[in-house]
């Protein structure tokens, strides 16, 4: 029997389970995913997907991440279960999977609405291969906006960036830095939780999203109607007083960097943006950031 045909049977077994323990109880049981049996711990690839609001580490040490608009999933996408099932997320709708060979697959769990890789749709409950630079979609189906992924590998087996020619075309057409400014919020989960504006952070990951967000809000809105210099100059005076980085006292402007230099997911979600383009909420082990890249 195939792997893709084993995890069927497992995960058909953990939601029917779900769904007898709720008739009992009177309330319906999250879906669960049990991995196949070559899953790595530890994997060997660093898998990033990067929306256009956050960029999402999906390389955890247990070798698997999943995706759903239910509590239990890994990652929520839009940040809540609302959001997500009007975008055309299931509870429980695909898996990311490191292979002990180095190798990372997608997983379909049998979704409503269906995952796509480069615009091809993939069979449900058959791992399929991700490669690095894949547009990954999961939910779009008519008028249903889904989700999108932009997927980035690094190290790995097949399909990490190492062995794509196309991202090695890419890397060399690509300047040796950027420059960006940044709003970053730190959060009792942060890996230093203390700024120059808070000796002690206490705040919780979910009020920082919600700081952030209204931040980029605010300078979004200041700007509105003028051109890249009105919204940078938005930017930097918010960044000034509000920043928990020290590159406040310079408006959050971090200089020129080129890759490997930054936190991935900071340098990611950097790389992904056009010159005056600001981000969308992105997620580090330092807190919560938007980033405007100016060069």
């Amino acid at each position: 029997q195939s792997n893709a045909s084993k995890l069927a049977v497992s995960v058909v077994s953990a939601m029917a389970s779900g769904s007898h323990a709720g008739s009992h109880q009177g309330e319906e049981q999250a879906p669960s995913f049990e991995p196949p049996k070559w899953t790595a711990s530890n994997p060997k690839a660093k898998v990033t997907l990067t929306t256009a609001e956050e960029a999402v580490n999906a390389s955890p040490e247990c070798g698997y991440v999943t995706i759903g608009r239910s509590a239990s999933c890994t990652y929520v996408p839009l940040g809540n279960t609302e959001a997500a099932q009007e975008a055309g997320i299931s509870r429980l709708h695909a898996a990311v999977v490191h292979h002990t060979d180095g190798r990372v697959y997608v997983i379909d769990l049998h979704s409503a609405k269906g995952t796509t890789i480069d615009g091809k749709k993939i069979d449900k409950y058959k791992p399929t291969s991700l490669k690095h630079g894949a547009k990954l979609v999961l939910g779009q189906h008519g008028s249903t906006p889904g989700v999108s992924f932009r997927v980035s590998i690094e190290g790995g087996g097949s399909g990490a960036a190492d062995d794509s020619p196309s991202k090695k075309r890419a890397r060399e057409d690509e300047p040796a830095t950027v420059r960006a400014s940044h709003l970053l919020v730190k959060h009792n989960g942060s890996r230093r939780p203390s700024s120059w504006k808070e000796p002690v952070v206490t705040r919780s990951l979910e009020e920082a999203k919600a700081m952030v967000q209204g931040f980029r809000d605010a300078i979004v809105a200041k700007a509105q109607g003028g051109d890249a210099t009105a919204l940078q100059g938005a930017f930097e005076e918010l960044a000034s007083v509000e920043s928990h980085c020290s590159s406040a006292k310079r408006g959050g402007d971090l200089g020129p960097f080129g890759r490997g230099q930054m936190q991935r997911q900071f340098e990611t979600a950097t790389y992904a943006l056009q010159v005056g383009e600001i981000s969308g909420l992105v997620f580090s082990d330092s807190g919560v950031h938007i980033i405007l890249r100016t060069e």
